[in-house]
């Protein structure tokens, strides 16, 4: 049980401060009964910027392992590059901390469950950073949709589109490591490579494999994770996906074009990410329209509308609500209540998982029938080498003490 009392301060530490993580900082230090009592980042210069944003109180640290050592500390926010989220969170709750973890949960489905199974162990309150989930105009429209106003729901679709050609992120080569970055800290578990500021730096490691999985992982988890709320539903049971790099002369490794159509039995998601034409679908270039047999609603953090089907229903518009700021608060009040947040891990991982099947159905060039309870592809072993990764030591051994009995096999480890 955490030592927070009701009329006690959550004494916090964040792990990477960078954009997001200090974004995080400001509206976690807007709460009245918060204090950030420590600091960590790899970087220099941004753990720098974290002490300055506390007034110079929080105590900086470039090793999360001494943080995490900290007995004051009531929760962390993980706030890093996707392929450290889940090492970091499971070492959290090992060491008797709630957190919240940005999304996606994790770098693969295996190390995703891993993290869920060592929340549960040692019963911390995890809140994953799906912060949709808290606007309150989601609410209003999960709840309209709930109550028939669009009928049958038969497809969903969900996107981000940009037009980044020719040049997308660069091609810059790789060089030394600056001095004022652990590089090899950085790296952790992910492969052995040479510094590159596509590697290191946002938005370039999301377009890595060996980090993060494209917008897939990076933006449409935060639209399928709302889908998934909405619907009340937790995975589909196929997965097929096609596209490529075919445009971008840059160094990413994910796609620039990529659609997956996921299916859920009774309605299917199209998942579209285009990085090399910007139309807009929909009128947008994000967001998550639900089509039903009485009508459409597309649905975007600025607010949702509903086109009616003739007379079928009736038109319907709303402005958008705050969601960092709620999400966070609700994070704050279940570390004090050990309620269940609105995010909690499984669902994060649950929604984390529909878009590693979406990669790993493009990887492989082929359907994935998904079984859900064992969390693996069905008849398809080239598949599911893909639920794990290769990690090199000594991060492994964090995932590994939590790994499913299914996943275990799928483990592997490097120098």
């Amino acid at each position: 049980m955490s030592h927070v009392g009701a009329n006690d301060r959550v004494v916090l530490g964040f792990i990477g401060t960078g954009g997001r993580g200090q974004h995080l900082m400001r509206v976690a230090l807007g709460n009245a009964d918060v204090e950030i009592a420590a600091v960590c980042d790899v970087m220099e210069q941004r753990l720098a910027q974290a002490v300055q944003i506390t007034g110079g109180k929080a105590t900086p640290y470039k090793d999360f392992r001494r943080l995490l050592e900290r007995k004051d500390l009531d929760a962390v926010f993980v706030t890093t590059p996707d392929h450290w989220h889940c090492i970091m969170t499971i070492a959290a709750c090992e060491a008797g901390k709630d957190v919240y973890v940005e999304k996606p949960l994790g770098h693969n489905v295996a190390e995703g469950r891993a993290a869920v199974n060592a929340a549960k162990r040692f019963k911390r309150v995890v809140q994953h950073g799906t912060q949709q989930l808290s606007g309150q105009h989601y609410a209003e429209a999960r709840d309209l949709i709930r109550s028939g106003v669009l009928g049958k729901i038969t497809h969903v679709r969900i996107w981000n589109v940009w037009n980044e050609s020719p040049d997308g992120i660069g091609n810059p080569p790789d060089t030394e490591p600056p001095p004022d970055i652990d590089y090899d800290l950085w790296l952790g578990p992910a492969p052995k490579r040479p510094f590159n500021p596509n590697r290191c730096y946002a938005p370039g490691y999301w377009f890595q494999w060996d980090y993060s999985g494209g917008h897939m992982l990076a933006w449409a988890i935060h639209h399928i994770d709302t889908v998934h709320w909405v619907l009340g539903v937790t995975a589909p049971r196929l997965a097929v996906s096609t596209g490529g790099k075919y445009a971008l002369r840059d160094n990413r490794t994910t796609p620039d074009t990529q659609d997956a159509l996921l299916d859920y039995g009774d309605f299917i998601v199209q998942a579209s990410i285009y990085h090399a034409n910007a139309r807009p679908i929909e009128g947008s270039w994000y967001g998550i329209a639900f089509y039903g047999t009485n009508g459409t609603m597309r649905l975007l953090r600025e607010g949702f509308e509903i086109y009616p089907e003739g007379d079928r229903t009736r038109p319907v518009q709303r402005g958008g609500s705050p969601q960092d700021e709620p999400h966070v608060r609700n994070f704050l009040d279940c570390v004090e209540s050990r309620r269940e947040p609105v995010a909690p891990i499984e669902w994060g991982h649950w929604s984390t998982n529909a878009m590693h099947l979406a990669n790993i159905a493009l990887r492989t060039k082929r359907a994935i029938q998904w079984d859900a309870k064992q969390e693996k592809a069905i008849g398809d072993e080239e598949a599911n080498r893909y639920l794990c990764r290769t990690y090199r030591k000594p991060w492994g051994q964090y995932v590994l003490r939590y790994l499913s009995s299914v996943h275990r096999k799928y483990y592997r480890e490097t120098t």
